[in-house]
């Protein structure tokens, strides 16, 4: 998916309270099993997206690499390395897109 258009729906679901940022925040919400999908940013760090990845995996939950943490932070009040979507119809646009999708 474009970059672009992809900033523009993670604002627009942000807004609509569809998708959830922090890493504190979106661990708790993927222990229990919540969330439709997991945008990491590439530049993110490395245990960081290992322990999120895992938990993905552990849940059934697909994850994502996809923007960087600039591009996060343009959209967002606060730096984020990633982002959980909360909405199934929000998701599917960045399933069907570019990316790698782990699912471990």
């Amino acid at each position: 998916m474009e970059i672009a258009k992809g900033l523009r729906l993670l604002g627009l679901g942000y807004r609509g309270r569809k998708v959830q940022i922090g890493s504190t925040n979106i661990e708790q919400k993927l222990k229990k099993g919540r969330g439709k999908l997991l945008l990491l940013a590439e530049d993110s760090g490395k245990n960081t997206r290992n322990k999120l990845r895992e938990i993905c995996s552990n849940n059934n939950i697909p994850c994502l690499e996809w923007g960087t943490k600039e591009e996060f932070t343009r959209v967002f009040p606060r730096e984020t390395t990633a982002v959980l979507i909360m909405d199934s119809n929000l998701a599917k646009p960045f399933l069907d897109g570019k990316g790698r999708v782990h699912n471990d």
